[in-house]
């Protein structure tokens, strides 16, 4: 049979065969997708226990019982108090707003300057607009409750997917490099060298970048919720938690919670010197994520100017939402690459060269 002929019967086939089986995973697609994440997560620290003469079947069960020890622990202990304070935040953070642009207009005109922050301008829109989004999470929050577990069977479904993680996990990192092997079989064999740069690249970065900025945004976290926590700011916990775990979105943690602890500040009557206290604490955790944090637990990973890493955040964001702005810093490393070899190809062609 002539190869073209083979090529249009084999890979056509090879494709609907994944497409059924990604169709026939349904729910467990989920599961599996979290299992081979995490299991790409792992892998080096099991290899390196490895190394120490610990077989794998050993290492595996002891590592992924230490993680779950540890979330259920952390959950067991803060979850409660978290749940309570968010709610409480996000009901009261449309008032402390309007609250505190209403103390902008006294001051202002104390100094002899008409602000007006009327119940038709600014007060009205924020308050509608956070009215809006604490709504939103708390109908988001109960709805996705309501559609994951309505019904017996369905909850049943849900717990099965949850337990399904482990399994998959078990027998994802046992043949890690089996399953690798098998992938890099499927790929035409031109391509493979090429095709190994780019995944060495991606894998670098993806290694440096994900696990040393998710270390990052926890340090951040504890730094952020210990400090708001000293000074005694109303929810400190609470914001200085989101506000690092948010920072593994670069700038939108610093912002977001310096800008939100100052409101519940300022609408809880705290002392200017609290006001400079708050302050200070976000300024100088900045500085030790900047000078210190990062460059010990990331370095210089992605290789990104601050201008090409505000365009790919913003093209990520647009593109695919929260993810999207997740993804984008080392995606954007790799397509860096990708374009340098591309325009490598470009200069090459007669079109460039006439």
């Amino acid at each position: 049979m002539d190869n073209t002929i083979k090529t249009v019967l084999i890979v056509p086939c090879l494709f609907i065969f994944i497409g059924l089986a990604i169709f026939g995973l349904g729910d467990a697609l989920l599961p599996l997708l979290i299992s081979f994440v995490i299991s790409y997560l792992l892998f080096p620290i099991i290899k390196k226990i490895e190394k120490k003469g610990i077989k794998r079947s050993i290492a595996v069960p002891i590592i992924f019982s230490a993680l779950i020890l540890i979330v259920v622990l952390v959950l067991s202990l803060t979850l409660p108090s978290l749940i309570k304070d968010t709610q409480s935040l996000l009901k009261e953070l449309p008032e402390s707003s309007t609250m505190v642009l209403e103390k902008v207009e006294n001051t202002a005109r104390d100094f002899g300057y008409e602000m007006n922050f009327s119940k038709d301008t600014v007060a009205t829109y924020i308050k509608n607009h956070i009215s809006e989004l604490s709504g939103g999470v708390l109908k988001g929050i109960t709805n996705g409750l309501k559609s994951s577990f309505s019904g017996f069977v369905k909850w049943i479904l849900a717990i099965l997917n949850l337990f399904l993680i482990p399994l998959f996990f078990f027998y994802v990192i046992n043949d890690y490099e089996k399953i690798s092997k098998e992938i890099k079989s499927f790929i035409p064999k031109h391509i493979q060298p090429k095709l190994a740069h780019y995944f060495h690249l991606s894998n670098e970065v993806m290694n440096g970048y994900i696990r040393g900025q998710l270390l990052v945004a926890l340090a951040l976290a504890g730094l952020y919720a210990i400090g708001l926590s000293v000074l005694g700011l109303r929810f400190g916990l609470l914001i200085g938690l989101i506000s690092g775990l948010i920072s593994i979105i670069p700038y939108a943690g610093f912002a977001l919670g310096f800008f939100t602890a100052i409101i519940i500040a300022l609408a809880n009557n705290m002392a200017p010197g609290s006001l400079v206290g708050i302050s200070l604490v976000f300024i100088i955790v900045q500085m030790l994520e900047g000078f210190v944090i990062t460059p010990k637990l990331v370095g210089n990973k992605v290789g990104l100017s601050s201008f090409a890493t505000i365009l790919a955040l913003i093209i990520g964001g647009n593109l695919f939402g929260f993810v999207g702005m997740i993804i984008a810093i080392p995606l954007a490393a790799i397509f860096k690459t990708l374009i340098r070899d591309l325009k490598d190809e470009y200069q090459k062609l007669d079109l460039y060269k006439s």
